[in-house]
């Protein structure tokens, strides 16, 4: 991996010409007006964008370049392999402002603002620019980039203007996180956060938190009614659970109602009660050992301590060990709960419930649960697979790692917070689970301290695109943290055991706080098994979205940079799914037509000879196709060769597509020639808009036999 040399700042600049990165020459005006404004940091919460009353104290030091868009190389194709394996060529273009003037900044217009935040840029080239603000070399309170980065501007707007650009300040490395109710006490008009996916993700059975709000999400405890309250486990939801393959994933048996004879079982390992005692109020998972009636660990009733989803897609049921098995404080997922799945399904993975890392509760060598440590094969291990050390970093509000004195695992703490939704940690005091205010704003303390008047938070709105999509790509990407295989998933997460803070380049997340040696699952590649489609550009797994939406046309062009927070509001406060800022559903909607007017209709007929289904045709059913699964878990029945009733698995493979749930962040047309779906079974080709749900060509109210 090649080393990014320092960002060259050349002070006051009057250029008479300027090669760009791609060899055009930009000639300057025969009479040039010079370019000048202002540099302000404003990005305390109370004081968001500044106002005339508080518009932020100037910030001297700072490089004001005019980044010309020949510079941004916007023609070549992004793939995963350029994004994850060696030798990175992208990073020579993946940070579309920075790695233009690393690489050709000196020769760029721009200037240097004084002790007021002053600048001023004598001569703009004709041509069109991003303005990008880069902090002095060791101003470790402001970030680059700037509320003027994100739109080009032609040569002939810049002359003569004056601007005030504001910048985001940062928390000193000394902050602490404080708890969203602590910023709650100044930001109530933000309170419409505790209704959006990331903050009601993981949620206490039948507990929820104050500051969780599920009214958008009626759906959200469906699961819980498979859990009658009972005083005997023996009169719980009864499912069997058998046929192990080590073959497999996650999922390595196949989970059943009982006596279910469309999803054949020949072996039976378990059986499985889902129930709610009512002597204490709990839910459990109950284990009871077929194979082994003599089992003294079985039946084996294990407390469900979180259910992990559910307001997207699927849920995963997240279970202690009983005391009688050892202290073991680590927590373990166990089953999944899908939202969308139908048990007329003959695939496995696309029924109600299904298996979800059982394997970890079973020896794969005998038949003993729980079995003393001479016959366990794969039991609940020390340090890894537990969700503390696997998933936590992107759950909690002040993550910190710590490993227990009696067991050796590594457990986490989060945040003490009034408003928690449980106590996860070694202290008696609630925390905050999910994610808070300061997952995204960075450590509060500072911010606290001074009232908000100073700043010292993150504001993502005041970063570069490229540096507001980082926030979100520290946890929708799948790379893997250093720190070494007992942290699993964990994201972001330096060899130091720090997590990546909001607020840094896309540089610094994949040298500093993520592994490119480490492979596994998480590295894609054409035609391996991986997280990436063969066609090694669309993602198969979920929390990717940030990786694919770095091969857009949005993410890297020279007109408009896009970021996350374009589309989605990340405080929620909208009555649109996955806080979508306007109605995905209408074919018009300004969430598509604010940047592309486009009249639907002459647009289909010329790309696809055909009208779909008319001025109802909404642009995602192309443009974001469902192309990713979560765990297996695909959406709904898609285009079928022949219509169910299938008579077996083999059948239903052979004859049914399916729609992803998660959408595609590519905005590509992934075409019937994709090497994901050509030649290969439906059950298991790579979702597109050909072969997505019937709705996407036809007004299709429900088949029946969904």
């Amino acid at each position: 991996m090649h080393q990014r040399g320092a960002i060259g700042l050349s002070g006051l600049a009057a250029l008479l010409t300027v090669v760009g990165a791609a060899g055009v020459m930009l000639a300057a005006t025969d009479q040039p007006t010079e370019f000048t404004g202002r540099v302000v940091s404003a990005s305390g919460a109370l004081i968001v964008g500044g106002d005339a009353t508080n518009p932020g104290h100037p910030v001297a030091g700072a490089t004001v370049h005019l980044v010309p868009t020949t510079a941004i190389n916007v023609t070549t194709q992004m793939t995963a392999s350029a994004i994850y394996a060696p030798p990175y060529p992208a990073e020579a273009y993946d940070e579309p402002l920075e790695d233009a003037i690393r690489l050709s900044g000196t020769g760029f217009p721009q200037a240097t603002t004084d002790s007021r935040g002053e600048f001023v840029i004598p001569i703009v080239p004709d041509g069109r620019f991003f303005i990008h603000v880069t902090p002095a070399a060791g101003d470790t309170e402001h970030l680059p980039g700037g509320d003027s980065s994100r739109r080009s501007y032609a040569a002939e707007l810049l002359r003569g203007d004056s601007r005030t650009i504001r910048i985001s300040s940062s928390p000193s490395t000394e902050a602490v996180a404080v708890g969203s109710s602590n910023c709650m006490t100044c930001h109530q008009d933000e309170s419409h956060w505790q209704d959006t996916a990331h903050k009601i993700g993981w949620t206490v059975p039948g507990a929820p938190g104050p500051l969780q709000d599920y009214s958008k999400h009626p759906e959200y405890f469906d699961a819980l009614e498979s859990f009658p309250e009972t005083d005997s486990y023996e009169n719980g939801t009864h499912l069997e659970i058998g046929d192990y393959d080590s073959r497999r994933n996650n999922d390595k048996f196949k989970l059943r109602a009982v006596g279910d004879a469309r999803l054949p079982i020949e072996t039976t390992f378990a059986d499985v009660f889902l129930w709610k005692n009512s002597a204490d109020d709990k839910y459990y998972i109950t284990m009871v050992n077929s194979l082994n009636p003599t089992d003294p660990n079985s039946p084996a009733h294990l407390e469900v301590k979180l259910m992990y989803g559910g307001a997207v897609h699927d849920q995963r049921y997240i279970v202690s060990a009983p005391p009688e098995l050892g202290d073991r404080p680590g927590w373990y997922t166990l089953l999944r709960y899908n939202m969308t799945g139908r048990d007329n399904r003959l695939n496995r993975s696309r029924r109600v419930w299904h298996d979800y890392k059982f394997y970890l509760w079973w020896s794969a060598g005998g038949d003993a649960q729980y079995g003393t440590p001479d016959d366990l094969i794969e039991a609940p291990p020390v340090n890894t697979n537990t969700v503390q050390a696997m998933c936590a970093s992107c759950h909690l509000n002040g993550w910190e790692r710590y490993e227990d004195e009696a067991t050796g695992q590594f457990l986490v703490r989060a945040v003490d917070d009034p408003g928690g939704a449980m106590n996860i940690d070694d202290d008696p005091s609630m925390d905050e689970i999910n994610i808070g205010c300061e997952n995204c704003h960075g450590p509060g303390s500072d911010h606290v301290a001074t009232q908000g008047q100073s700043g010292l938070i993150v504001n993502p709105k005041l970063l570069s695109a490229e540096r507001s999509s980082v926030v979100c790509g520290r946890c929708h990407d799948r790379r893997q943290g250093y720190g070494g295989e007992t942290l699993g998933y964990t994201q972001a997460l330096s060899l130091e055991g720090e997590l990546a803070r909001p607020g840094i380049s896309r540089h610094t997340l994949i040298t500093r706080f993520t592994d490119p040696v480490k492979k596994g699952p998480t590295m894609p590649g054409p035609g391996t098994a991986n997280n990436i489609w063969p066609d090694d550009i669309h993602s198969s797994k979920p929390h990717q979205q940030y990786s694919d939406f770095l091969k857009s046309k949005m993410y890297r062009n020279d007109r408009l940079m896009v970021t996350c927070s374009d589309c989605h509001d990340m405080h929620g406060g909208t009555p649109y799914p996955r806080s979508l800022m306007h109605d995905p559903g209408d074919p018009n909607s300004p969430l598509c037509q604010r940047c592309h007017t486009v009249d639907i209709l002459p647009h289909m007929e010329t790309e696809l000879n055909a009208r779909m289904k008319g001025e109802a045709t909404q642009c995602i059913a192309c443009h974001m196709p469902g192309t990713a699964n979560t765990g297996g878990i695909a959406g709904d029945f898609g285009r079928m060769i022949e219509t169910p009733p299938y008579t077996n698995a083999a059948h239903e493979e052979n004859n049914a597509y399916w729609e992803g749930p998660i959408n595609s962040h590519v905005f590509d047309v992934p075409l019937k020639t994709n090497v994901g779906v050509w030649g290969v079974a439906p059950g298991r080709a790579m979702p597109i808009p050909y072969t997505s749900a019937c709705g996407t060509c036809h007004v299709v109210d429900e088949l029946p036999f969904r």
